[in-house]
């Protein structure tokens, strides 16, 4: 099965598949760099002008607007995901898990992009590939998926589906909120009791204890009330109330990073209930620093 777009050429020879790139993969960059429009390491759809109204017509001397993603768009394919026995399903989540080892959003031939995706390899999770990385990781993904059954396989591909492309929105609230859906995913995925029932403050918590990675503070119970968070209430807030840091949308934003920090706690979420052994995983929850991904198996 051909997927895109990738600018990284490097094969994945594993004991079950192969990804290679195709043989026009030269072609298809020197193209991506004489002809695509990008910006901070993002690939826009195609510029269109927005259609005028009659009476905007009439009454309006300039054009209409200019903007991107007015339609869905396609990119080149790139590479090829090749394995014995599989069926579609099963290289669309091998596809896709490859994409999240990538920190890109990769789609199979044929298939579209909604909104804007970007290209720099790295860029939705903050993870360099080095040295054994690509088939260790998709050696452990590729086992995650031939040991699940239809649902978790399903669930797995959500929350990587939707923690790459939900950082694809451009406003903090959108972000935080598709970020939310992931974390919600996994912890669904995770398998813990339903007698008695979690409550979402304690979701984070649990999490973390499962998986062995450090809670963010903003997760953290507040020392008072024992029964709220930071995230907790901006999630309440945002979901039921349609207020963000305690305003109106839009009007206040918190000084937490979250747009950062969530993703890198989601990063090693995903990582924990797919079985990803990193030290990326011990981290501390609000660095900067850009690590390797360093997988063992």
């Amino acid at each position: 099965m051909k997927f895109g777009f990738l600018i990284d050429k490097k094969s994945v020879q594993c004991d079950s598949l192969s990804i290679e790139p195709l043989p026009e993969f030269e072609d298809i960059k020197n193209c991506f760099y004489d002809k695509t429009k990008v910006s901070d390491g993002w690939v826009y759809g195609a510029e269109g002008e927005l259609k005028k109204n009659s009476r905007e017509l009439k009454n309006f001397k300039q054009r209409g607007p200019i903007t991107c993603n007015i339609s869905p768009f396609r990119m080149g394919s790139t590479h090829q995901i090749q394995m014995a026995n599989s069926d579609e399903e099963h290289l669309r989540f091998l596809i896709m898990g490859y994409g999240f080892l990538q920190g890109l959003f990769l789609l199979p031939e044929k298939y579209s992009y909604l909104w804007r995706i970007p290209y720099e390899p790295g860029k939705l999770n903050g993870l360099i590939l080095c040295g054994n990385d690509r088939e260790n990781g998709m050696e452990q993904i590729n086992y995650f998926y031939q040991n699940a059954n239809s649902k978790e396989r399903k669930q797995a591909f959500a929350i990587m589906h939707w923690f790459l492309i939900g950082q694809s929105y451009t406003s903090q609230w959108d972000k935080f909120e598709a970020q939310y859906k992931v974390l919600d995913g996994v912890f669904a995925l995770s398998k813990f009791p339903k007698n008695p029932k979690i409550p979402h403050t304690q979701r984070p918590i649990k999490l973390a204890t499962k998986y062995g990675i450090i809670l963010p503070q903003w997760a953290e119970l507040n020392f008072n009330s024992r029964k709220s968070s930071k995230l907790s209430i901006l999630r309440n807030e945002l979901i039921h109330e349609a207020k963000y840091n305690g305003e109106p949308i839009g009007y206040a934003h918190p000084p937490e990073n979250y747009t950062l920090e969530f993703k890198a706690f989601n990063t090693k979420l995903i990582c924990g209930v797919l079985g990803i052994d990193t030290p990326y995983l011990q981290t501390n929850p609000n660095t900067r620093d850009q690590f390797s991904w360093n997988i063992k198996i």
